[in-house]
């Protein structure tokens, strides 16, 4: 699955992500969505989701899975790194 993800101007750690080519102006956000996600920039383009190949930063089931139910996802992304001394 390709999706375009958008990232929201208030929240910098706050995605919505789409088909690739939706508009996100047509989509039917719910009454009850996070504010910061009303104003939204293009973040990356015909990002290619492939559940077989790690992702970094993102949660590609579940970003598929809201697709599938919803015709958008809303996620995060975050990548952690650890270190320690041995």
């Amino acid at each position: 699955m390709k999706i375009d993800i958008y990232q929201s101007t208030k929240g910098e750690n706050k995605y919505i992500s789409v088909p690739k080519g939706t508009k996100i102006e047509s989509l039917e956000l719910p009454a009850t969505i996070d504010p910061d996600l009303l104003n939204l920039s293009p973040f990356k383009t015909r990002l290619e989701l492939d559940v077989t190949k790690k992702q970094p930063a993102l949660d590609q089931d579940g970003i598929i899975k809201q697709i599938e139910v919803n015709g958008y996802a809303i996620h995060g992304a975050k990548t952690e790194i650890k270190l320690s001394v041995g």
